[in-house]
């Protein structure tokens, strides 16, 4: 970088960043407060037509979007019925917006109104198998109430760095009362694919098989009840439906899930990974799966650890090269072994919902542990900051995270022993 001349520098940055060496360009010159020169990078990009090539970010017809232009939204939740998938519901004026849940993105000209729902991909894998496409983006019913979408970007989780000759390998899956058609999509991006004029029902994003493939995965850790420690460790595609479904079948069984960040890099797809639980005592625990779509009962690492008493490093790798570690974690002692609170049956933050909702006082350092734990996303954080007393920014949390399974209130609860650890006190000794 040092002794690079400017198109040595150039070819460097795609090189390091792919598809986001024009945003990476943006922050710097925005950190050098040369806003005329972001001007003009935003300008030279709005000249550009045709497909998305390596240089190209998220599009908005002719003209290039970057992922900060997008206003986020957050959508309106629904549950009617413990047994359906909620129903998530967005209006908006004209412009370009966001889904802050499930990234969805759409250009409007005028005021519109839709909801959506996450859908099992159960009944529809062999349909998609036979028309030789697999799925590369959650399954969402989409329906429009009131004015029109005029472009939409359907999220994708598919890794296309380095990979050019699967851009047009995409197509997206639209199923109605007349049967199944699969449509051509008009740009592919780093996390999205566009369709102009959309017609909605249930649509997903689909690529051709026979390419090696890559996707950005998600582990969800659960700890069992059973009396020895045993973790059930799910390597899956970041569709909401299958996570919904996973939470919900492993909380039943009174099972508890873990958070833990998940994987930066992309993992290759029907490929074998093992995952490893290393203890201080030298001990050491293995299991393997490949990796592949499974929407009903998905395949898990299942790790059995007699009587354990260390923290827990957990490393996951490809089976055939085992020097790259993939992902790793330390699972902390008291994670697994503490239970869901200290009140049995109630949940310490349910059961003293009022009073910490009137007392909490320290709950700007709350929020930035709560960031950092992946227990609240940036939009929620910034929406709760903004909120004039601490008893609104409690009821915020109450309303959201705090409203979902234990896991987040697990969390929640640790980080009041740390920085309320008076209030906890007394509320503990309260019969």
């Amino acid at each position: 970088m040092e002794t690079a001349d400017r198109d040595e520098m150039v070819e460097l940055m795609v090189e390091i960043y792919g598809h986001q060496s024009v945003e990476v360009t943006r922050e710097v010159l925005m950190k050098m407060n040369r806003r005329d020169l972001v001007q003009r990078l935003s300008d030279i990009s709005s000249g550009s037509k045709g497909p998305s090539t390596s240089l190209e970010l998220e599009g908005c017809g002719s003209t290039m979007q970057f992922s900060s232009d997008w206003t986020k939204l957050q959508p309106e939740v629904t549950l009617t019925d413990a047994d359906e998938a909620p129903t998530y519901s967005l209006q908006s004026e004209a412009g370009i917006f966001e889904c802050s849940v499930s990234g969805l993105r759409w250009v409007c000209k005028e005021k519109v109104s839709f909801k959506y729902q996450f859908c099992s991909w159960e009944g529809i894998m062999e349909r998609m198998e036979s028309l030789q496409y697999m799925p590369a983006g959650p399954l969402m019913d989409i329906t429009v109430i009131a004015g029109k979408l005029d472009e939409v970007y359907l999220p994708h989780w598919i890794c296309i760095d380095g990979n050019p000759e699967i851009l047009d390998k995409f197509a997206v899956l639209h199923i109605d009362d007349c049967g199944d058609s699969v449509e051509k999509v008009s740009e592919v991006t780093s996390s999205h694919v566009k369709l102009s004029e959309p017609v909605f029902s249930l649509k997903m994003v689909l690529v051709k098989v026979g390419l090696p493939v890559e996707i950005h995965c998600k582990v969800l850790i659960y700890k069992t009840n059973i009396p020895f420690l045993t973790l059930h460790v799910y390597l899956i595609p970041p569709d909401p439906a299958v996570i919904q479904k996973l939470d919900k079948t492993e909380v039943s069984c009174g099972n508890q899930r873990i958070l833990k960040q998940h994987p930066k890099n992309p993992l290759k797809m029907n490929d074998w990974f093992i995952l490893t639980a290393y203890l201080d005592s030298g001990e050491m625990y293995r299991d393997n799966l490949v990796l592949r779509y499974e929407s009903s009962e998905p395949n898990f690492f299942d790790l059995f650890m007699k009587d354990p008493d260390t923290d827990i490093v957990l490393t996951l790798t490809q089976e055939n090269d085992h020097q790259p570690v993939q992902w790793t974690c330390v699972i902390l002692k008291d994670e697994y072994q503490s239970s869901t609170g200290p009140v049995q049956g109630q949940h310490f933050v349910n059961k003293h919902r009022i009073k910490l909702i009137e007392r909490v006082s320290n709950i700007g350092t709350i929020l930035d542990e709560l960031l950092d734990k992946d227990v609240i996303q940036p939009e929620m954080y910034d929406k709760i900051r903004v909120l004039p007393t601490c008893q609104d920014k409690m009821r915020e949390l109450y309303s959201g995270p705090l409203n979902a399974a234990g896991a987040c209130k697990d969390i929640f609860y640790k980080i009041l022993e740390e920085k309320e650890r008076y209030l906890v006190d007394e509320l503990k000794e309260k019969k």
